[in-house]
């Protein structure tokens, strides 16, 4: 019995992963309003109610599916990484993360279907509640941890986090409105990638050499 459990806890997660793959597919389809259960579920090749005992309801898997595409494994390794590591590399590995996300050509249509979260009172708690939240939480953690070690400026995590975290999603949302006529596809990615890391640790002042 003892050595079924991990070949079971494998299947579960194979599973899991085959619908989320069908979801994200057929919401990208479809749009989040208009797509059903039973067709994620005939998209993922499974019964409709064994759907429902992973994803209880649509809203929970649309939450589920965002969240597994735009939060990586990768990305909450390097997120761990940060007080550990030397940040500003750490922090360039995490721009370049963000990069392959956005040359990803499903990333296009996220925004589309991330404007209904705003039409659904109850998928917009649960979005903030199972993603946003816990996500902000989770980055707030190594930066806290940076600044008790001096390296950062006495700035509020909860401040730093959202304004650097807000940056990104413009600058990805830019990505997508420009496509192929952004002249960033004409730079050197690691090039695009030192600029970015050097505006958030330094911005765009020269410092003084000396006076006011």
């Amino acid at each position: 019995m003892a050595a079924r459990k991990p070949r079971r806890k494998q299947d579960i997660e194979k599973r899991r992963e085959e619908i989320l793959k069908a979801a994200l597919d057929v919401f990208m389809e479809k749009g989040y309003g208009t797509a059903t259960m039973p067709d994620i579920a005939q998209r993922a090749g499974v019964a409709a109610g064994t759907l429902y005992l992973y994803y209880p309801s649509k809203r929970e898997l649309f939450v589920a599916v965002v969240k597994n595409f735009i939060v990586s494994a990768s990305l909450i390794d390097l997120l761990s990484e940060m007080p550990k590591d030397d940040f500003p590399t750490v922090l360039k590995s995490i721009v370049k993360n963000r990069f392959d996300l956005v040359k990803n050509p499903d990333f296009s249509r996220v925004p589309l279907i991330m404007s209904e979260v705003q039409r659904d009172p109850e998928l917009k708690k649960l979005w903030l509640k199972d993603f946003l939240q816990p996500i902000m939480q989770r980055i707030e953690i190594p930066v806290r941890m940076m600044g008790a070690t001096k390296k950062f400026r006495e700035y509020q995590p909860e401040v730093l986090v959202r304004v650097i975290g807000g940056m990104f999603m413009g600058f990805t949302l830019l990505r997508i409105v420009e496509g192929d006529a952004s002249p960033l596809n004409k730079l050197d990615q690691d090039k695009v990638a030192d600029d970015i890391v050097n505006f958030i640790l330094h911005g765009v002042m020269n410092e003084p050499k000396g006076g006011v």
